[in-house]
């Protein structure tokens, strides 16, 4: 499925593609990391679009600590401080 609406970042009026993405949320210090989210994609610069009931969810899912989701590890590390 696609939409055709300019995209607001790069004005293209190629039409949206309907994906899934990855879409990483911070509440509270914590890291969510949501799989396989329905997402409009602009094919011209990439920029992602969320039906207001997808945003939801997410809002929803991160209130609590979730039964069905797995720990990740990753490394944090900021680009201000100097390698020394």
């Amino acid at each position: 499925m696609t939409e055709t609406m300019p995209c607001e970042f790069c004005d293209t009026t190629l039409p949206q593609e309907q994906k899934l993405v990855t879409v990483t949320r911070q509440r509270g210090g914590q890291w969510f990391i949501f799989e396989d989210v329905p997402a409009l994609v602009c094919p011209n610069c990439g920029h992602r679009y969320f039906d207001g009931d997808v945003l939801e969810a997410m809002e929803e899912r991160m209130k609590a600590k979730p039964n069905d989701a797995r720990p990740v590890t990753a490394w944090a590390m900021s680009l201000s401080k100097k390698a020394g």
